[in-house]
C-alpha cells in the first residue's frame, strides 16, 4: 500500500495553509523549489480550512449528483471541427444547435448518435453517452452559441441552456496545459474539485486566448470498472465541474487511473480515432491539428509501439506543412519524480522514445509523476545539454512532464537528479502551463494556481525543417566504400569514428521486441495496466539497449561537441569522391567473376575507363605460370590450366578467372 504524508493536525494545516496554499504565499518564497517529501502529499487538508471553499462548497454538494452528465468539448480533427459528448438518463436522439448569434435566428442542427450505458455516481444513472461531431462548419475568430439535447425526434424537444465557445485566427495557437487533475486521489473528491475549478479560473484569467486545453492523463483516481460504489463517476462529476470545459474544449491523455475503466470513451469524442490504433479497453490513440501545430495523443498505457508508429505515421503524412509536432501521454518517460521515474516510467522509454526520434517531435507533453520536470532535447537516450532557456533548432525531443493541476496528491523528486533533467520543480501547490505557437516560435509558461511563474519560461526557435541527424549518420555508415576514392572515404570513416566515440548510438533493442510482442499475454515481462504478471520495477541489465543506456551509462552531450561531430560526417559524405572503372573485351563489359577462356599463346587487350583520371589502375595476376598481364592491360596465356588476375582502382576491385587451354 502506498504512504501518503498528509497534514493532519489543524496547526500544522494552518502552517501549510501560509506557506503554500497561493494566495497566503509570502512574496519572498519563491516558487521554483524542490519540496522534501518523502513519498506523497496532498493539500486536502490544508484545503479544508479555506474560508472561500467553506463558502463554495454547498454549491458544489447540490450540484455533485449531475455533474456527472455535463456536456464537455473536445478539439475536432481541425480548426473547422468542434466534438461535443455528454451523458443523458435516458438513450434518445442527440443533437447539438449551433449559431453564431444568441438568438439562434439563423442555426444548424448537427446530429450525433447515443451509445447505450449502464453508469451510476451513486445518486444519478445514466443510460445514454451522446456524442455529436460538427465538421468542416467552424469559420476563425467567431464567437459560437450553442445548446444541445437528445430528445430531438420528440414530440417536444428540450434543449439545454446556450453555452459560447470561440475559434481563434490561424495566425497563432494558445493551449492551457494540465497535468493529472487526479479527481478523488486525496480521498476527498470535493476539495480535489475546488482545487481543479480554482486552477481552471486561474488559467483562463491567465491566457484568454487560449483555445483548447491538453490534460496529461489521470483525470480520475478509481482504477477499474468494478466499482460498487459508483466512485469512478463521482469522480468524472469532479473534473467536469468547472464552467470553463462548457467552453474549452479538452483534449485528454489516458492516464493509467482510466485505462481499465470504459468510460474514458464515454466522456470524450476524440477525433481520428477510428483505427483504434493503441487500444487499451479506455480508448486509443488520437491526432488533431491548429494551425501549423500538428498534436498527437498516444494512449502509452498500450505497449504495441506498431500501432503508436501506425497512428503517428498516419498524423504526420495528413499534416506534412506542420511546423511544429507535439505528443501528449500520460506516463513521462523522462521525468523526475520519485514514484515512478527510474521504474515504470524508464521502462516505457523502450517503446516510446524511438518513436520520437524516428518522426522528429519537438516536444512531449505527459504527465503521471505528479511533479515538474523539463529534460534537456533527448536523442536515441542520450542528453544534448544546451544552454538556457531558449534553443534555437535543436536536435532531439525535448520532454515536460507537469505537474498536478489540483494538487491531490504530489510526489517527491528523485535522488539524485537524473543526468537528463534541465530544470525541475514540486512545490506543492496545483500549477498549469500555457503553450503558445507563432509561426517559428514556440513557448511555454508555467504558474501556480494564483498565476505566479512556477518554472522558467522555455522557448524553441526553429529556422529550418527539422530532421534528425541519426538518420543521416546511420546512412553514411552504410555507404560501400568501393564506390568512392581511398582518401575521401578514410576521411568519412574517421568523422564516423570521431562521431561515434562521442554519441553511441543504439543498437537493435530486442528488449523492446519482447515487451510489444508478449503486451498483455501470460508473457508479458511488465505487470503494470498490462494485466499480465511481470514487474513494475526497472527491467533487469541487458534486457532493453535502450534502458541499459539511460539507466546504467547515461550519456550527455554539449550541443557544440555534437554539432561538430555531426557536421564533419555531413562535410566528409559531401566531399566523397566517386568512382568508375569499367572493363571491356571488346564491346562486351566484364564484371567481378567474369570467367573468359584463352588458347596457350594467345592474348587479349582489356579496355579500361578509370575515373578520377588521377589515379592509377593497378593488375595483378595471381598465377603468373599460366597467365600474365601487363601494365598495358594485356592478357597472356602462357601453360595450360587455370588462373585469376585481379584489377584495382582505389577502392574497386574486379578479379577475373582465366582458363588456358
Amino acid at each position: 500500500m502506498k504512504k501518503r504524508t498528509t497534514v493532519s493536525l489543524l496547526l500544522i494545516s494552518i502552517l501549510y495553509n501560509m506557506i503554500f496554499i497561493p494566495d497566503f504565499r509570502p512574496d519572498n518564497v519563491s516558487a521554483y523549489s524542490k519540496t522534501g517529501i518523502e513519498t506523497e502529499q496532498s493539500i486536502t487538508d490544508a484545503t479544508a480550512y479555506i474560508s472561500d471553499f467553506l463558502k463554495w462548497l454547498p454549491g458544489w454538494q447540490s450540484k455533485s449528483s449531475v455533474s456527472t452528465g455535463n456536456l464537455i468539448l473536445t478539439p475536432g480533427s481541425d480548426e473547422s471541427c468542434m466534438n461535443f459528448s455528454w451523458y443523458s438518463k435516458t438513450i434518445g436522439s442527440p443533437a447539438v444547435q449551433i449559431s453564431t448569434d444568441s438568438a439562434f435566428m439563423e442555426n444548424t442542427i448537427i446530429r450525433g448518435t447515443a451509445t447505450s450505458i449502464s453508469r451510476s455516481n451513486g445518486t444519478t444513472a445514466y443510460r445514454a453517452a451522446n456524442h455529436v461531431s460538427a465538421k468542416n462548419y467552424l469559420q476563425p475568430g467567431k464567437t459560437y452559441y450553442y445548446r444541445y439535447t437528445n430528445t430531438l425526434d420528440s414530440t417536444i424537444v428540450v434543449w439545454s441552456r446556450i453555452y459560447t465557445f470561440s475559434t481563434p485566427d490561424s495566425s497563432s495557437v494558445t493551449a492551457i496545459l494540465t497535468g493529472d487533475p487526479q479527481i478523488g486521489a486525496s480521498g476527498n473528491i470535493a476539495s480535489d474539485t475546488y482545487n481543479w475549478s480554482r486552477t481552471l479560473q486561474q488559467a483562463v484569467r491567465t491566457a484568454p486566448s487560449a483555445s483548447f486545453l491538453l490534460s496529461t492523463g489521470d483525470q480520475i483516481n478509481h482504477k477499474t470498472d468494478y466499482d460498487p460504489d459508483c466512485i469512478r463517476e463521482s469522480e468524472y462529476a469532479g473534473f467536469l465541474y468547472p464552467e470553463q470545459l462548457r467552453s474549452l474544449p479538452v483534449a485528454a491523455a489516458i492516464g493509467n487511473h482510466e485505462t481499465k475503466g470504459s468510460d474514458y470513451q464515454y466522456h470524450f469524442n476524440t477525433p481520428n480515432s477510428d483505427n483504434n490504433y493503441g487500444t487499451t479497453p479506455s480508448g486509443c490513440d488520437y491526432y488533431f491539428s491548429r494551425g501549423n501545430v500538428l498534436f498527437i495523443v498516444l494512449n502509452s498505457n498500450s505497449r504495441k509501439m506498431s500501432a503508436h508508429r501506425k497512428l503517428m505515421k498516419k498524423a504526420i503524412t495528413s499534416h506534412p506543412d506542420a511546423v511544429w509536432r507535439i505528443v501528449m501521454m500520460h506516463h513521462d518517460i523522462y521525468g523526475s519524480g520519485i514514484r515512478h521515474s527510474n521504474r515504470t516510467s524508464a521502462n516505457l522509454r523502450t517503446i516510446f522514445s524511438p518513436l520520437m526520434d524516428e518522426y522528429n517531435i519537438d516536444l512531449v507533453f505527459s504527465g503521471h509523476d505528479h511533479s515538474y520536470a523539463r529534460s534537456y532535447p533527448m536523442l536515441d537516450g542520450t542528453a544534448l545539454c544546451y544552454p538556457g532557456n531558449t534553443l534555437t533548432n535543436p536536435a532531439g525531443t525535448t520532454y515536460i512532464s507537469l505537474g498536478t493541476s489540483s494538487g491531490s496528491k504530489i510526489y517527491g523528486l528523485a535522488n539524485p537528479k537524473q543526468y537528463y533533467v534541465a530544470e525541475r520543480s514540486n512545490n506543492p501547490i496545483p500549477t498549469f502551463s500555457v503553450l503558445e505557437a507563432t509561426g517559428n516560435t514556440l513557448s511555454l509558461k508555467t504558474f501556480n494556481q494564483s498565476g505566479n511563474r512556477y518554472a522558467n519560461d522555455f522557448t524553441i526557435r526553429k529556422e529550418k525543417k527539422k530532421s534528425n541527424p541519426l538518420t543521416a549518420v546511420k546512412k553514411a555508415k552504410k555507404i560501400h566504400k568501393q564506390n568512392y576514392t581511398k582518401s575521401s572515404y578514410n576521411k568519412l570513416k574517421s568523422a564516423l569514428k570521431n562521431f561515434e566515440n562521442l554519441f553511441h548510438i543504439t543498437k537493435s533493442d530486442k528488449g523492446a521486441e519482447k515487451i510489444e510482442k508478449y503486451f498483455r499475454t501470460a508473457k508479458d515481462p511488465l505487470s503494470y495496466y498490462g494485466y499480465a504478471a511481470g514487474t513494475t520495477d526497472a527491467l533487469p541489465a541487458k534486457f532493453s539497449t535502450l534502458l541499459d543506456k539511460t539507466r546504467l551509462h547515461p550519456l550527455t552531450v554539449t550541443p557544440s561537441a555534437f554539432t561538430n561531430a555531426y557536421n564533419k560526417v555531413a562535410k566528409a559524405r559531401k566531399k566523397l569522391v566517386k568512382t568508375k572503372l569499367q572493363i571491356k573485351k571488346g564491346k562486351k563489359i566484364l564484371k567481378n567473376g567474369t570467367k573468359l577462356t584463352l588458347k596457350k599463346g594467345k592474348k587479349i587487350r582489356l579496355k579500361i575507363t578509370a575515373t578520377p583520371a588521377r589515379y592509377k589502375v593497378s593488375f595483378t595476376s595471381h598465377s603468373k605460370k599460366y597467365v600474365s598481364i601487363s601494365n598495358k592491360r594485356v592478357i597472356r596465356a602462357k601453360k595450360k590450366g587455370t588462373a585469376s588476375v585481379t584489377i584495382r582502382f582505389q577502392n574497386r576491385t574486379i578479379k577475373l578467372k582465366i582458363c588456358v587451354r
